[in-house]
């Protein structure tokens, strides 16, 4: 007897359920192998950008309120849910690419578990087991597998949620803690997307025209009725940030999506799955199982809804069919019994669903499936910028600042509304340093400049290509760099990464940052000193931030070189805007100095009346108006 087929009749309940589960498990691990790999696999994308924006990944970790109030400030139209759990998760996991699209991949395979769960308890294990399998197997789903979205939480919470729902209005017992796990589902649903709304009025409207007759209506509209009243705390927030909504292209009309909807659904096999759709409309006619009724009913309610959303506020196109995602929950379990209805014949069924998982394999390598997930093909335009973040880990100063190249400037490009780009989130997000990346290819008449102007706010930069296809513009920006920087020792040097680190002369390769804090806010990020005998000369580079332009006009910096006895030898001021801001280098004479001991000592003073600002070294602890940054000695 076939372990798909129904449980025997002959005792061997318990062999049939260790099949079950043993099958079971091993689509859940299929579908966790599917998922993890696809983690590390691409760059993150805008609207990934913003989920990490709203949990903190640029501002060290938000509390609840402070998420709250980035929704609330930058995307009105979002609710909460996934953003606080995301937060949470930060704390424990860090800001990694891996680690934050982790948890999408855990909510995809409780929600396969969850399928499994539900349709062995209204349909049948046969069915189960098939759905389980497809949805595992389903290309589009996968992909947010791998997001950091909460697409697959909102899948997993309308599972749940219908689940709780059948046995609520089936009249299981302990119906208290029932209706209260029903209630809780239902508005983590309407918290983790808005579409939650849509699927909440779609369940209703199905059992409205279905069981309104139900002894247990009045329990569940109340369960309903209760999610609704919870949620409108946020709702008033929410409807007015709709004004938002839209495409950058216009919505299409219904007609126009079925087609890519369908080739989503099955894989691309949407004419092989007609003659399923024959004979499920044939079987089914005098079967007539009531939760396959239900389900093509909330197929067919959610299906207009959406239509009707669109419509609304002209929001659903073709890049945007993650927003379908709901329907595929009916739809697999659909599809997956009008499989197991074509034949008793186990063989014929692991054939159907083995062209679905080539289906699958195939799908995902034309590249189709990328036109509707809402982002292009980045692979081959970005470098792999997680693989720069893992490699240059524990290897970076806060001041470094990476150069690097891609076919696309937009890695640079800060989303509308927000002030971080995609770079800064795998480079200040995860290691704490600033950077760009040059277009690779396309020469420009502006490279040098651009990089001169690079080399003009950041003494110190780590060079980054790939030697296996070295861009073509690299080797202007090297030249460029060499001019004004030392090489230092190469960082990471792998077959398809090289980064090397080049520093001021002044400064050196083994420089570590020493800062100033000035009580006045203004901050001496970092400084390095150079005394050359033979050339007779200090030079001093010094790196200096300010909280308030305003103050560039009121505050000045000497440099004075002064015996031990603190009597003045040499002395160069300058405007702190004369060029120091951020950085420069001042050189000092130290000709005809007699042989002694000497110090090189740092003051910020105010410009009108002369009085020295107090500075705390971070190197000598010492707190002073007057700070020595370097001692050093003439021989006779």
């Amino acid at each position: 007897m076939s372990i798909l087929s129904e449980i025997p009749p002959d005792g061997s309940l318990e062999r049939a359920r260790v099949s079950a589960l043993i099958l079971m498990a091993l689509v859940l691990l299929l579908a966790y192998s599917f998922g993890l790999y696809g983690l590390n696999a691409d760059v993150i994308w805008a609207d990934e950008l913003s989920s990490l924006a709203h949990m903190g990944a640029f501002d060290a970790h938000h509390t609840p309120m402070q998420v709250l109030e980035s929704i609330s400030l930058r995307a009105r139209d979002h609710v909460p849910l996934y953003f606080l759990l995301g937060a949470g998760w930060s704390h424990l996991a860090g800001w990694s690419q891996f680690s934050m699209r982790y948890p999408s991949l855990l909510a995809g395979i409780a929600m396969i578990a969850a399928l499994y769960g539900y349709v062995r308890a209204t349909v049948d294990k046969r069915t189960a087991l098939i759905a389980a399998f497809l949805m595992a197997n389903n290309a589009f789903v996968l992909v947010y597998f791998h997001e950091i979205r909460g697409y697959t939480l909102l899948l997993l919470l309308a599972v749940i949620h219908s689940w709780l729902y059948w046995r609520l209005n089936r009249g299981a017992r302990h119906s208290r803690r029932l209706l209260a796990l029903f209630v809780v589902s239902g508005l983590a649903m309407l918290y983790t997307h808005v579409f939650g709304l849509v699927m909440l009025a779609a369940l209703g409207a199905t059992h409205i025209l279905v069981d309104r007759r139900s002894s247990r209506t009045k329990l569940v509209l109340g369960g309903w009725t209760a999610c609704v009243a919870l949620f409108l705390p946020h709702l008033w927030t929410m409807l007015s940030g709709a004004v938002t909504w839209g495409a950058t292209e216009r919505a299409v009309l219904a007609t126009q999506l079925a087609q890519p909807l369908v080739a989503l659904l099955t894989n691309g096999l949407g004419v092989l799955f007609i003659p399923l759709a024959l004979n499920l409309a044939y079987r089914h006619w005098g079967k007539r199982l009531p939760e396959i009724t239900k389900l093509l009913l909330l197929t067919a309610v959610l299906g207009a809804a959406f239509v009707l959303v669109s419509w609304m506020f002209d929001l659903i196109t073709v890049s945007r069919m993650r927003y379908f995602l709901l329907l595929w929950f009916p739809c697999i379990v659909i599809l997956a019994y009008s499989i197991s209805l074509l034949s008793r014949s186990t063989v014929i069924i692991v054939i159907l669903v083995f062209i679905w998982a080539l289906a699958r394999i195939s799908f995902e390598r034309s590249g189709q499936i990328l036109q509707y997930a809402g982002f292009s093909a980045l692979s081959g335009e970005y470098p792999s910028l997680q693989y720069f973040t893992s490699s240059l880990k524990d290897k970076v100063s806060p001041g470094d600042f990476l150069v690097g190249f891609s076919e696309s400037l937009s890695l640079n490009e800060k989303r509308e509304g927000y002030d971080w780009s995609i770079s800064d989130y795998y480079l200040d997000a995860q290691l704490g340093i600033d950077g760009v990346f040059l277009h690779a290819n396309l020469k420009r008449y502006r490279l040098s400049e651009d990089t001169r102007d690079i080399l003009a706010a950041h003494p110190h930069v780590l060079l980054a290509h790939d030697p296996s296809d070295v861009p073509l513009n690299y080797a202007r920006a090297l030249e460029v760099v060499r001019e004004a920087l030392s090489p230092c020792d190469l960082l990471v040097d792998e077959p398809t990464l090289s980064i090397r680190k080049f520093a001021h002369p002044v400064m050196g390769c083994d420089h570590e940052p020493v800062s100033i804090q000035y009580e006045n806010g203004v901050r001496l990020l970092d400084r390095a000193t150079e005394f050359d005998p033979k050339a007779q000369r200090i030079r001093v580079l010094s790196w200096w931030d300010v909280p308030d332009y305003d103050m560039l006009d009121s505050f000045n910096i000497s440099l004075q070189i002064s015996t031990p006895d603190w009597q003045k030898l040499r002395q160069v001021d300058r405007h702190l805007y004369d060029d120091l801001v951020p950085w420069n280098v001042i050189e000092l004479s130290t000709a005809d100095l007699p042989a002694d001991d000497y110090r090189l000592v740092l003051i910020l003073y105010n410009r009108e009346n002369g009085s020295k600002v107090q500075g705390v070294d971070e190197l000598s602890g010492e707190s002073a108006g007057i700070l020595p940054i370097l001692r050093f000695s003439i021989d006779a």
